[in-house]
């Protein structure tokens, strides 16, 4: 990855994307090969592990379910209260600027129990409790699972500004269509191994001409390339539905072909 870069991957359930990922920060360790994260070869002796996982910050599943603390200000603050060398003042600065990060005002949320937010606002606390960490990489393992609509839309655009922001991110997700705006890059994964790495416009053309995965393509993407098959002129790359609306119309409109007589 590339620093301010935000990587989507996607598979199959059980193709092996979140055990990739637990290979980042070393809560698995490699049986073969070899994994390097920020210019650390993971396989060798001595790797600092407490710190490696302090720079690759990894929010699992239904991070929610991970809140215990009696007040949002405290369980963002959790990590750093036990790091004894941190000064009080600085605790708190470092919770706030978590949690301007992912939209939490603290004067609103600070002091409230977590156990009675929404599910979008429940996970935005979990994410500032790692943001506060300030991780070089955000891993987000489903983000948007067990959501409803409004707390999909809530963490999505919380991601998106996150990215916007710089920050690199690695996003694990089966739902391609509600991340594929977010993503510089798409890793498939099949079967443990990487099937393809590349720009999601390559990545779906890629899959359509393998017929692999193609549950995998948006339905616009998708269209667009069997229309483009039938002689439809089209554009390459289309995934907004303004754009193919645009797109469609403007074939539609196109003047016929000149036709010619053979003598």
């Amino acid at each position: 990855m590339f620093p301010g870069e935000c990587v989507g991957i996607v598979g199959e359930t059980g193709s092996g994307k979140t055990t990739l990922v637990q290979h980042f920060n070393g809560l698995l360790k490699p049986s073969a090969g070899k994994v390097r994260v920020l210019g650390e070869d993971l396989s060798q002796p001595g790797i600092p592990w407490a710190e490696l996982r302090r720079r690759v910050g990894l929010v699992f599943q239904y991070p929610e379910h991970q809140l215990f603390e009696e007040t949002v200000f405290e369980d963002i603050a959790f990590v750093l209260r036990r790091q004894k060398s941190i000064p009080p003042e600085e605790v708190e600065r470092r919770v706030r600027s978590a949690s301007f990060l992912v939209g939490l005002d603290m004067e609103e949320f600070g002091n409230r129990s977590p156990f009675e937010l929404s599910g979008g606002e429940k996970r935005r606390v979990a994410l500032a409790g790692i943001l506060v960490q300030d991780p070089a990489i955000l891993i987000l393992d489903e983000p948007t699972a067990g959501l409803d609509g409004a707390g999909r839309r809530e963490i999505l655009e919380e991601i998106g500004a996150l990215r916007r922001a710089g920050k690199t991110v690695i996003l694990v997700s089966h739902a391609v269509e509600e991340i594929v705006d977010l993503v510089d890059r798409l890793v498939v994964m099949e079967a443990g191994k990487v099937l393809i790495s590349s720009t999601p416009a390559e990545v779906f053309s890629f899959l359509l001409r393998k017929n692999q995965l193609v549950f995998l393509v948006p339905p616009i993407f998708r269209l667009f390339y069997e229309l483009r098959g039938e002689g439809w002129v089209l554009p390459e790359g289309t995934l907004q539905v303004g754009e193919a609306v645009l797109a469609i119309e403007q074939h539609l409109n196109r003047p016929p072909l000149p036709t010619t007589t053979e003598n």
